[in-house]
C-alpha cells in the first residue's frame, strides 16, 4: 500500500464528497495514510476524526460512508459532546443509530469526574451498558474507594448510574454489599434517597432515619423522613414545598412520634405521642399591581403538643428556649402610605417543678400574653407649609389577650411634626420635633384577682429640641468624619384618665408593690413621662483610597429628670470598633452614673490569618439594686462567653472548636470539636458535641444534656451516610 500524508484540508475534501448524503453526522478525518475503496475509507497512523458530536482517535480506523459505521483499533479514544470520554483497544461506532461497542473500556464523565473501568461497554443511544466494572471518582491508579459490580448501566442524558451486585471497596478491602444501587452523577433535583442517619444511644438504642425525596414536578416536592429508635419508639416527619407562583412559596412540615411504654415510664415523659404542624408561607405582589406599590404576606404558624416534636426531628434545634412563636404578617406599601396587619402567638413548651416535690409538669399556656392582632397605618413624611417643616401620621391598634390574666386593647395615634435648618455656613443644624400621642387602654379579663381596673386615656405631647453637626475632613491618607448631637425631650401629659402605668399607677418594684395594680399593668407601659437629655458623639476614620472604615468610636450620655425635676446622670455608653486586615475587634462599656457601676460590657473579636480563623465574644449585664433606679435600668443579671476557632491543618484537613458558656448559670449550652477531611473524591466530617435541649418530663429536669459523636461520610458524588452516637445523657435543672 502506498503511503500518503493527508492534510486537514485534503481529508475534509475526501469526506465531504459524500457529505450531502449524511443525515446525522458530518465527519472530518485526519491521518498519515488514507485509502479509499468502494466508499470504505481505511486510515492508519495517528488517526483523528471529528464531527459536531464526536471526537475520535486511534491507530487505525475503517469508515463505511454509506452505513456511517466506524471501526477503531488500538489506543482508541472517543469523546461525545465534550462530556463522556472512553478509552479502549477496540470500538465499533454506528453514528447513524448512535451505537458504540467497546472492549475493554475506560469511561470518564468529565462533568461528575466519575470513571469506570469495564471488561466491555455497549452504548445504545443515551444508555451505556458496562460489564464487570469498577467505578470511582478517585485516582484511577489507586482509588481510595471504588464500587465493583457485575454489571451496570449509565444514562448519559438523565445522568443516572445503575449498578447490580455492587460491592464497596476501601482500597482493596470490601466493606459493604447491596444487590442494587443507583445514584445520580449530577446535582439535578430528582426523586431518590437522601443522606440517612444512623446512631446509637444507651437509653434510646439504635437510631435509623432515612429521608425519601419525591420530586414529581418543578413546582413542588415532598420529603418523607421515617425514623426508629429501637428502645424508645418510632415515627415519621414529612416536608412539603410548593411554589404556587413566581412570587410565593409554601412550606408545610408535620410529624408524629410514638413512645414505647417502658421508655416513657422510665424517663417520665409526659405524653406518649408527640406531634405537630408547621406552615410557612410567603407571597409578594398579591394585590399590588402598580409600579411603586408592594405588598406581601409572611406567615409562620406552629402547632405542637410538646417540645419533643422539635427535639426528635434531627434538622431542628430549639436550644434552651421555652417558647415557640407563630406569626402572620401582611403589609401594603406605597410611596406615600404604609399599612400592615400582624399577629403573634406564643406557646410554652417547657416544664416547671411542682412546688418543691421534685416532680415536673408541662407549663400552662393560659397566662401567656398573645398579640392578636396588631393593625398599623402610616403616612410617610410630607412637607407642611414651609420647607423642612415635615409631618407624618402613625396609627396602631393592638389586642393583647390571654385566657388567664389581665388583657388589654391599646389604640395609639401619633402625629410627629419636625423642623430643622442648617446654620453657621452648614457646619451645624438646629431643629425641633413635636410628637402628639393619643392613647386608649381598654382592660379586660381581670377576674383572677380582686382588683378593678379603669380604662385609661392618655393625651401626651413630647417636644424635643436638637442641635448637632455632621462634619467630614480629608487628610493625606485618611478621612475623618464626626457626628455630634444633643437633644432635650420634654413630655407633657395633656389629659390622663383611668389606670395608666407609670403615670397615675406607680411603677412596679417587686420589693414594694408585688400583687398590686403596678405588677399586672407593667406589661402595658405608657410612653416616656420624664424629661431627658441625650448627648451623642460618633466619629470614624476611613482609608482615603478604598473608603474602608478602620476605626469607629461612639459615646453617649443620658440624663433623666426625676419626679422632683432634678437631673440624674444615667447610662454613659462607650463603644469602639477597630477593623484591620485580618478581621475586627470591638468593645462596649456602659456605666450607670446613678448606680455608680458598670452595668453592661461586651467584647467581640474576629480574626483570620491564612489557614486560621478565630472568633470570640463576651457579654455581661448587671441588674440594679437601687429601687429608685429600676424604672431606667431594667437589665437582668447575665454573663456569658462564646469561642469559635478553626484551622486548616493541610490541603484537605481542617479542625474546629466552639463553645458557648453561661457564666451566670454556670452552664455550658453547647460545645464541640470537629475534624473535616475534604478530598477531591470523598469527605469525612467528625464532630464531638455536648448540647442542652429542653424536654417534658414529670420526674427529671426540664433540660437534657447529651454528648454526641457525629460522623458524616460522603463519597463524591454518589452520596454517603450520617452516623450519630450518644456518649452520655444527663439532666440539668434550669
Amino acid at each position: 500500500m502506498h503511503k500518503i500524508v493527508v492534510s486537514l484540508a485534503l481529508a475534509s475534501f475526501l469526506i465531504q464528497v459524500n457529505a450531502q448524503e449524511l443525515n446525522t453526522e458530518r465527519l472530518q478525518l485526519v491521518a498519515k495514510d488514507v485509502d479509499t475503496k468502494n466508499n470504505i475509507i481505511t486510515a492508519v497512523g495517528d488517526v483523528v476524526a471529528y464531527s459536531p458530536t464526536y471526537y475520535l482517535s486511534s491507530d487505525k480506523m475503517i469508515y463505511d460512508k454509506d452505513k456511517e459505521i466506524l471501526e477503531l483499533f488500538d489506543n482508541v479514544l472517543i469523546i461525545k459532546d465534550n462530556k463522556i470520554q472512553t478509552q479502549s483497544n477496540y470500538a465499533f461506532v454506528d453514528m447513524k443509530n448512535d451505537i458504540i461497542n467497546q472492549d475493554p473500556v475506560f469511561l470518564m464523565d468529565n462533568t461528575s469526574n466519575i470513571w469506570s473501568n469495564s471488561k466491555e461497554a455497549n452504548k445504545d443511544k443515551d444508555v451505556i451498558t458496562l460489564e464487570n466494572s469498577i467505578l470511582s471518582s478517585c485516582d484511577c491508579i489507586d482509588p481510595i474507594w471504588s464500587i465493583r459490580s457485575s454489571s451496570s448501566d449509565y444514562d448519559t442524558e438523565a445522568m443516572w448510574m445503575n449498578t447490580y451486585n455492587p460491592r464497596l471497596y476501601v482500597k482493596n478491602v470490601p466493606v459493604f454489599y447491596l444487590p442494587y444501587f443507583g445514584f445520580p452523577t449530577d446535582t439535578t433535583r430528582r426523586t431518590g434517597l437522601l443522606l440517612p442517619t444512623m446512631g446509637y444511644s444507651s437509653s434510646e438504642g439504635f437510631l435509623y432515619s432515612q429521608p425519601i425525596f419525591i420530586a414529581p414536578a418543578d413546582d413542588y416536592d415532598i420529603e418523607l423522613i421515617p425514623q426508629i429508635r429501637t428502645q424508645r419508639g418510632y415515627g415519621s416527619y414529612a416536608n412539603f414545598r410548593y411554589a404556587d407562583s413566581p412570587d410565593s412559596m409554601i412550606k408545610i412540615k408535620t410529624g408524629y412520634f410514638k413512645e414505647y411504654d417502658d421508655y416513657r415510664r422510665e424517663e417520665g415523659i409526659i405524653n406518649s405521642e408527640h406531634y405537630g404542624l408547621n406552615i410557612d408561607y410567603e407571597r409578594k405582589n398579591i394585590f399590588a399591581t402598580k409600579k411603586d406599590h408592594q405588598d406581601g404576606v409572611f406567615s409562620s404558624v406552629t402547632y405542637l403538643n410538646d417540645v419533643e416534636y422539635i427535639t426528635l426531628n434531627e434538622d431542628d434545634n430549639l436550644g434552651t428556649d421555652k417558647k415557640v412563636e407563630s406569626k402572620v404578617n401582611y403589609f401594603y406599601n406605597t410611596p406615600e402610605y404604609y399599612g400592615g396587619v400582624y399577629g403573634k402567638y406564643y406557646k410554652k413548651v417547657g416544664t416547671k417543678e411542682i412546688g418543691t416535690t421534685g416532680k415536673y409538669e408541662q407549663e400552662s399556656n393560659k397566662d401567656t400574653l398573645q398579640e392578636l392582632p396588631q393593625l398599623q397605618l402610616h403616612a410617610y413624611n410630607k412637607e407642611l407649609f414651609l420647607e423642612n417643616l415635615i409631618y407624618s401620621i402613625d396609627a396602631k391598634a393592638q389586642n393583647f389577650t390571654r385566657e388567664e390574666g389581665l388583657s388589654a386593647k391599646i389604640y395609639d395615634i401619633t402625629v410627629p411634626l419636625s423642623y430643622s435648618m442648617n446654620i453657621l455656613d452648614d457646619y451645624m443644624y438646629v431643629g425641633v420635633d413635636n410628637r402628639t400621642i393619643l392613647s386608649r387602654y381598654e382592660y379586660s379579663n381581670n377576674s383572677n384577682n380582686n382588683l378593678k381596673y379603669e380604662n385609661g386615656t392618655l393625651l401626651q405631647n413630647i417636644t424635643s429640641f436638637k442641635v448637632g453637626a455632621d462634619l467630614i475632613k480629608p487628610y493625606e491618607d485618611y478621612i475623618h468624619t464626626v457626628s455630634l448631637s444633643a437633644s432635650y425631650d420634654i413630655p407633657e401629659n395633656i389629659k390622663e384618665d383611668g389606670d395608666l402605668y407609670g403615670i397615675n399607677v406607680d411603677k412596679y418594684v417587686p420589693s414594694k408593690n408585688r400583687g398590686s395594680k403596678s405588677e399586672f399593668l407593667s406589661v402595658f407601659p405608657t410612653y416616656q413621662d420624664s424629661k431627658t437629655i441625650n448627648l451623642k458623639l460618633n466619629h470614624s476614620l476611613y482609608d482615603k483610597e478604598n473608603l474602608k472604615q478602620f476605626i469607629n468610636h461612639k459615646m453617649s450620655q443620658s440624663i433623666m429628670y426625676d419626679s422632683m425635676d432634678e437631673p440624674k446622670l444615667q447610662d454613659f455608653d462607650n463603644y469602639v470598633k477597630i477593623n484591620h486586615d485580618f478581621g475586627s475587634i470591638s468593645g462596649r462599656v456602659t456605666y450607670n452614673m446613678e448606680d455608680d457601676k458598670i452595668v453592661e460590657k461586651s467584647i467581640d473579636n474576629s480574626f483570620t490569618y491564612e489557614n486560621f480563623t478565630f472568633t470570640a465574644g463576651y457579654h455581661n449585664t448587671v441588674s440594679t439594686d437601687n429601687d429608685n433606679n429600676k424604672e431606667f435600668n431594667t437589665r437582668t443579671d447575665l454573663e456569658s462567653y462564646r469561642l469559635s476557632t478553626s484551622y486548616k491543618l493541610a490541603k484537605d484537613y481542617s479542625a474546629k472548636f466552639y463553645t458557648n458558656y453561661d457564666l451566670e448559670k454556670k452552664l455550658r449550652n453547647r460545645q464541640g470539636i470537629g475534624l473535616n477531611i475534604d478530598d477531591s473524591c470523598w469527605n469525612l466530617d467528625l464532630l464531638l458535641e455536648k448540647e442542652i435541649t429542653p424536654r417534658s418530663s414529670t420526674i427529671n429536669s426540664n433540660s437534657h444534656e447529651q454528648t454526641i459523636v457525629y460522623a458524616v461520610l460522603m463519597l463524591k458524588p454518589i452520596g454517603g451516610i450520617r452516623q450519630k452516637y450518644k456518649v452520655e445523657d444527663s439532666d440539668k435543672k434550669q
